[in-house]
């Protein structure tokens, strides 16, 4: 009787029963109402007919539908579609061009690739529910993490409804707690640093994009705890790398390996570009990525401050959080009421992390800098607590925070792009400058954080109580950066040519097609040398000479005048730029659409420029942006007074968050130099 169903009508009542019994997921071990239902096995074993009809190998389009029902699709059809050049690509190489539909179906991900990633979640899930069921995860696989790590940042919706709530297949924060207490706190008990594992980076990520700091139930031990676990990711800035290749190089890629740094020396910095490729299998495909950095997640669950805690309840200012992605899907659900409220009671006083409270009371910015900034001596004392990003009198709306906090994978989209293509320094091609464009112009609020110097020196000899109970302090400031776009002088743009045609704008954060560029070349480490800009100033002025006069037309008393003080920092630094100009605004738009090689040929590069200030005063910004990878190198100096020049070095990840270190200017770049961290969010 069966055999006589046509195999759509059965496909389409595997369809339906597989989202009955998976539409309502359980922790339960019961396989009635789980993913353990997809496949339907009873079906599968009823008859051959019903097998050929509903077989994953035989019907992939069944499965593929069952994805889309059940996970989100749009960022990984966005990121993994066809690249638009690949006909380019291969007319270069005398093969004949791919065709391309009408119905883009080449920005579609196959029904069989949906299958094989539909059977992987399945899997991984289940894997590690198990898991958390017998409190151990103490061999979970990298594979699992990056399915996790995966799905939040695809997160539209669905995914997510697998991981939390009272829906989900498993319980994350349950999965990220025993982590916690089975990778991280056991590695930091060890004698030594803590291993920077794919797995641990993966892990710091997750809890960072689900969680922020710490659970909202959180308790003075368990604070002081995450606070103890996190220190070495935070302040030991010689062990853990923050940058996808060292910050001394200003253009790449590398068209051959430099000599190895010397590691016998705890004083000599570790500069040695090194691939961080990572292969993970996804949707079928085989990618080569970086793994996110766990210092970038690190200095953010530090460092942040959950909208509504009370640090010392004796301020009357306000100040905006910067919140995680998924944040307030906590509130969504009816959990941590106190979190959406976008701002939370300023402290200007100590404030106590536990039993922590010697750590960071009573210290004085003088205590940390005398011997690195001269001049500074008895300032500021330093607050000395973890503030977020100031912006007083102004929280943010919830309607405005849930706009990117939850359901908008776009904003991951150009972190994956990174990831994707800056994995390593020799072989991958990295981003452009156009990427950038709109990354940090504007106004930015936040922190930096600040070592004790005496603790720094030790812990860099060699003794790890000093980085676990050296003393530091953190000072709120305020960015105010303008970017300028420059090329070569007297660059005019050649006619078109039919085998370099532009790049189109909706393209800006996809990734190329693996097998056009590997048929490229790109792939297999064949690199152009990359001229860059003409800069030959020391990595610690950002590449622009030390021989610019000092900021003696520096005037930041007024608003006219320090728009005047930043006109005249742009202008110093085209001057520093021999042979280049600015872009006219009128022509940014074509040029920005340039193809790759006509960007390359017109030097097309980005320069950063601004004021700002924080309690030690007001100061200059000025730097550029590594197209590669965008690595945003920015010399603060503070002016009119003498206080001392300081480089920061970061990146802005998802939901506009600007993070990194910054690093004293005295100190060689060969040489460990005293670093703090900073991250700011845009105003």
């Amino acid at each position: 009787m069966l055999d006589q169903i046509p195999s759509e009508i059965i496909s389409q009542i595997s369809y339906h029963l597989s989202l009955t019994t998976s539409s309502s997921f359980s922790a339960s071990t019961s396989s009635s109402n789980t993913l353990e239902d997809i496949p339907p096995i009873n079906l599968l074993l009823s008859c051959r007919t019903i097998n050929e009809a509903i077989n994953p190998t035989t019907n992939p389009r069944l499965y593929g539908k069952l994805f889309k029902a059940l996970f989100d699709i749009d960022a990984p059809e966005r990121r993994l579609r066809i690249h638009p050049n690949a006909n380019a690509i291969a007319r270069k190489l005398k093969k004949r061009p791919r065709k391309r539909r009408k119905t883009n179906e080449d920005d579609k991900l196959k029904a069989q690739e949906l299958t094989k990633e539909l059977k992987k979640r399945i899997n991984c899930l289940l894997r590690l529910r198990d898991m958390i069921e017998q409190k151990d995860v103490s061999e979970i696989e990298d594979d699992d993490l990056w399915t996790i790590y995966f799905m939040l940042i695809e997160n539209d919706g669905k995914n997510l409804e697998h991981l939390i709530g009272p829906k989900a297949t498993i319980h994350l924060p349950a999965l990220l707690e025993l982590y916690h207490e089975q990778h991280f706190l056991a590695a930091a008990v060890e004698p030594g640093y803590p291993a920077e594992t794919v797995g641990r980076s993966l892990a710091m990520w997750i809890a960072w994009l689900v969680g922020g700091s710490g659970a909202p139930d959180e308790t003075p031990e368990q604070r002081e705890e995450r606070m103890f676990v996190l220190r070495p990711y935070v302040f030991a800035a010689q062990q853990y790398h923050l940058y996808f290749a060292p910050w001394t190089l200003p253009d790449l890629p590398l068209t051959k390996p430099l000599p190895p740094s010397d590691n016998s020396n705890p004083f000599v910095a570790d500069l040695t570009p090194r691939s961080r490729s990572c292969a993970v299998e996804h949707f079928g495909r085989q990618l080569s990525v970086c793994p996110p950095f766990l210092a970038h997640a690190a200095i953010l669950r530090f460092f942040y401050r959950r909208p509504g805690e009370d640090i010392d309840g004796e301020s009357d200012n306000e100040l905006d959080m910067v919140t995680p992605p998924f944040m307030t899907m906590q509130n969504a659900q009816g959990q941590g009421q106190g979190q959406g409220q976008g701002h939370a009671p300023a402290h200007h006083h100590h404030h106590h992390h536990g039993t922590h409270t010697p750590i960071t009371n009573g210290v004085r910015v003088n205590d940390l800098v005398d011997g690195i900034m001269p001049g500074t001596e008895g300032i500021v004392p330093s607050t000395s607590t973890s503030r977020a990003p100031t912006r007083p009198g102004s929280p943010i709306p919830i309607e405005k925070q849930q706009q990117f906090l939850i359901g908008n994978s776009k904003n991951h989209d150009l972190d994956f792009a990174r990831l994707k293509a800056c994995h390593d320094p020799l072989s991958t091609k990295g981003l452009k400058s156009p990427r950038w464009k709109g990354c940090w112009d504007g106004c930015w609020e936040g922190t930096f954080s600040f070592f004790d110097f005496d603790a720094f020196r030790e812990m860099l000899a060699g003794h790890a109580r000093a980085l676990y109970e050296g003393p530091y302090g953190e000072q709120a400031q305020v960015w105010r950066i303008k970017e300028t776009y420059v090329r070569k002088i007297g660059w005019v743009k050649r006619p078109e040519s039919l085998y370099s045609p532009h790049q189109s704008s909706d393209d800006e954060y996809y990734s190329t097609d693996e097998n056009a560029q590997a048929e490229a070349g790109e792939e297999e480490g064949v690199v152009r040398d990359r001229e860059g800009l003409p800069l030959n100033g020391p990595p610690v002025n950002a590449g622009f000479p030390l021989s610019d006069p000092p900021n003696t037309f520096a005037n930041l008393a007024s608003e006219i005048a320090e728009a005047e003080t930043l006109k005249q920092t742009i202008k110093q630094q085209i001057q520093a730029i021999k042979g280049y100009e600015i872009v006219p605004p009128q022509e940014l738009d074509q040029m920005l659409s340039l193809s790759d090689e006509e960007q390359e040929e017109s030097g097309l590069e980005m320069l950063l420029s601004g004021t700002g200030h924080s309690a030690w005063g007001k100061f200059i910004l000025k730097g550029r942006v590594r197209s590669w990878d965008g690595m945003a190198s920015l010399v603060k100096e503070y002016a009119p007074d003498s206080r001392g020049k300081w480089i920061y070095r970061g990146y802005v990840l998802a939901g506009d968050i600007f993070v990194g270190r910054w690093r004293d200017t005295y100190t060689p770049e060969n040489f460990v130099g005293y670093e703090g961290t900073f991250f700011l969010n845009r105003r």
